[in-house]
């Protein structure tokens, strides 16, 4: 499905905070969004975690090329 930016982040944020990850190639498949977009994406949410103090993370499994929550 093709989403502007703030209805893909708000997928992203439900999605992890649902699921506690993201599986990159399923979240760019679905979004139909590149590598580029999915990283600033990413980083959106990291500022987003950081900026409103929420006690969250974003980290990444490079094995399973798996964005995921933790805590801090």
């Amino acid at each position: 499905m093709k989403v502007n930016k703030t209805q893909a982040l708000l997928y992203m944020y439900v999605t992890l905070m649902k699921k506690g990850h993201l599986i990159k190639s399923e979240i760019q498949s679905e979004l139909m969004i590149n590598n580029l977009t999915f990283a600033r994406y990413i980083q959106e949410l990291r500022a987003f975690f950081y900026n409103f103090y929420l006690d969250y993370d974003i980290e990444y499994n490079k094995k399973d090329d798996t964005y995921f929550l933790v805590e801090k």
